[in-house]
């Protein structure tokens, strides 16, 4: 993956990461955002068309009220952005909390977010999607370390079929925006084999 490429990467996680945060909180209606935004998925066409036509998509469609997305993915939450949430069975009571299989994913992500140098903020979990997407931008420049790609192969990928059936039960166009994560993610772990044969040959 040449320079280019992964700057697109960064930038295009970066993106995505605010996408999936409450309206308010980014203020996309304003033009110098979305202009931004838009920029960023015409660089995307150059590495992944259709994960740039699926942000199109979503984009199009328009900001969410923020009174639709706290019920859509906060409060009550119709469609948790927690990942685990949706794999994992919520534990009973508070002492099987700690030794939950989600406690344990969410203890083995704190761990590669520590590996990196990256310490979150404790205002949100570990498995909070917009988090996570934000360290694929964070963690770019260190692509060709094996923990990141085992973050994506193992605790990120397996994790999006069950939020996308609930996306897509909902029918919001949120499921476009998860589909472009995912097909950007896909992309870039074929990459990787790719780089590991050209490093062979040298």
């Amino acid at each position: 993956m040449n320079i280019k490429e992964k700057q697109i990467l960064k930038d295009v996680y970066a993106v995505i990461a605010d996408l999936w945060c409450c309206p308010s909180e980014i203020d996309s209606e304003t033009k110098e955002i979305r202009r931004h935004t838009y920029e960023i998925i015409y660089r995307l066409k150059s590495f992944d068309q259709e994960s740039a036509l699926l942000l199109l998509k979503f984009m199009r469609k328009g900001t969410i009220r923020e009174e639709d997305y706290v019920d859509l993915f906060e409060l009550n939450p119709k469609c948790p952005l927690y990942l685990g949430s949706h794999t994992y069975d919520e534990p009973k009571t508070c002492a099987n909390a700690a030794i939950s299989d989600r406690n344990k994913y969410m203890i083995e992500l704190a761990a590669i977010y520590k590996h990196f140098g990256q310490q979150k903020d404790g205002k949100e979990l570990s498995d909070y999607l917009p988090l996570m997407v934000d360290f694929l931008s964070l963690s770019t420049e260190s692509r060709d370390d094996p923990i990141r790609d085992k973050f994506i192969k193992e605790y990120f990928l397996p994790f999006l079929p069950p939020m996308r059936s609930q996306l897509k039960k909902l029918k919001t166009h949120y499921l476009y925006l998860l589909d472009a994560l995912e097909k950007i993610l896909n992309k870039e772990i074929k990459i990787q084999p790719h780089l590991k044969q050209q490093e062979q040959k040298v």
